[in-house]
């Protein structure tokens, strides 16, 4: 889970101080508890005006303690050693603004980031609602899960959600959005300056079977060309990514490290954020005498006492955010914490942010890569919007399946649509499609059949 070359006063040195505050606060947003332990960390090694503090400390200090970015009012505010036209002002920032300052690439970042980073620079509006959503549903190796079906029942045109996929597939790595083995192959092409009419592309999208078996002769044939020409396709075709996605997509870990838990307090159900590992830290006066002071090394503490307050004031962004999205989560899906996951409530992503008044791409920022605990299980949160996602989410599909046509009225088997639509109440949004297409990889005949046995 550790980001490599996270350096903080190097991110935010990009000329004023509201800029980078804001950006840096975008960027910890779609970090887990774990890698914000880690930054933390990396902070506390690298800033000689912090240390950390134990938690089961609790006397007078005459230096300035912050919990996972809380200062100690009553000794010290930081807010002091701001100029008034510097200080970050978050409470007159709207979150769709917010957005706009997110530009600043990171390494070792999942798949998920990366697009979602070069889809803020290249979309606007209703487009970019539309790419958060299509990238929201790549899996790990590149692959789209959601269909365009899907999208056109929320609201967006089949057009446009087709040409922002394509366009998605452009960006680095290539090929990804692709819900057909060729789309990244014919994508890599492209980047690569072949045409649609080239030996190679016609290779992929009509004759990558006989590629794959050798069987050369059909395509000779049908191409009119050469042997030599072939197998120099072939061997273009062969270095191309068929998933591109898993160059970003590996597990930094086995483990899951809950971001939140739910429980039970004075018989209510309330939710907290797992800031366990993050470490309290302090702000040693000592040094703040020296940053009113001149000279080179008054001029280093400034520049530590800015990382540190850009750090604190982002970090404490972040969990206002979170807790108002979680609490928001929570009273929606109050039933399905009391009473089971039957009774899980279905809402898209751009739905709830729409409720909350926020833009979807804070909302998808906040939910990435991070887990919830409660006396269910432990859930990833994306699964509480639209369609689960991965080969264990096609599982409980498959399942639900299953289970709903096994209790289905024989004498009145249920359609595709009306099991869709059971599906939808479970929080699981499918199209009849798909339904159909799951249906007849378990098997199970369709419902003039299932009608006719009985």
């Amino acid at each position: 889970m550790n980001r490599k070359g996270i350096n903080l006063s190097h991110n935010l040195e990009i000329g004023t101080h509201i800029l980078p505050s804001l950006a840096f606060y975008l960027k910890l947003l779609e970090m887990p508890n774990i890698e914000i332990e880690t930054l933390v960390r990396q902070e506390l090694d690298s800033n000689p005006l912090l240390e950390e503090v134990e938690y089961e400390t609790e006397e007078p200090s005459d230096e300035v303690q912050v919990s996972a970015g809380k200062e100690k009012q009553e000794d010290f505010s930081l807010l002091d050693f701001y100029a008034h036209d510097d200080l970050p002002n978050f409470a007159e920032t709207d979150e769709e603004q917010l957005d706009l300052f997110e530009c600043t690439p990171a390494q070792n970042e999942k798949l998920y980031e990366h697009l979602l980073r070069q889809a803020e620079t290249h979309f606007t509006g209703k487009d970019l609602e539309i790419a958060e959503l299509l990238i929201s549903n790549i899996e790990e190796d590149g692959f789209l899960t959601i269909t365009t079906e899907e999208l056109t029942e929320q609201g967006y045109s089949k057009e446009d959600v087709e040409r922002i996929r394509k366009e998605i597939q452009f960006f680095d790595p290539v090929g990804c959005a692709w819900r057909d083995i060729r789309e990244p192959l014919l994508a890599q092409l492209k980047k690569m300056g072949y045409s649609d009419d080239s030996v190679e592309c016609m290779i992929v999208k009509d004759y990558l079977k006989n590629l794959h078996t050798g069987n050369f002769k059909e395509c000779l044939k049908k191409l009119d060309i050469a042997e030599e020409r072939l197998l120099r396709a072939r061997q273009t075709i062969m270095k191309l990514d068929p998933r591109p996605g898993l160059k970003y997509g590996g597990s930094d870990s086995p483990y899951v490290y809950p971001d939140f838990i739910v429980l039970w307090q004075d018989n209510n159900l309330q939710v907290r954020l797992n800031e366990e590992g993050i470490p309290r830290f302090r702000i040693k006066r000592e040094y703040l005498e020296k940053s009113r002071q001149s000279g080179e090394e008054a001029e280093f503490v400034k520049e530590k006492l800015r990382s540190a307050q850009n750090l604190i004031f982002a970090i404490e962004k972040r969990r206002k955010t979170l807790t108002r999205i979680m609490k928001a989560l929570l009273e929606f899906q109050k039933d399905y914490f009391m009473k089971g996951e039957n009774f899980i409530r279905s809402i898209t992503m751009v739905d709830f942010a729409k409720q909350l008044g926020v833009n979807p791409s804070t909302v998808s920022r906040a939910i990435a890569n991070k887990y919830l605990e409660s006396p269910r299980g432990i859930i990833k949160l994306k699964q509480f919007f639209t369609a689960p996602l991965g080969n264990t989410d096609k599982k409980i599909i498959f399942d639900k399946i299953k289970e709903t046509i096994a209790y289905e009225d024989k004498l009145s088997p249920l359609s595709d649509t009306q099991i869709a639509k059971k599906l939808a109440r479970m929080g699981i949004i499918i199209s009849r499609r798909t339904v159909a297409k799951y249906r007849e990889l378990l098997n199970i005949p369709p419902q003039h059949i299932r009608k006719s046995n009985h």
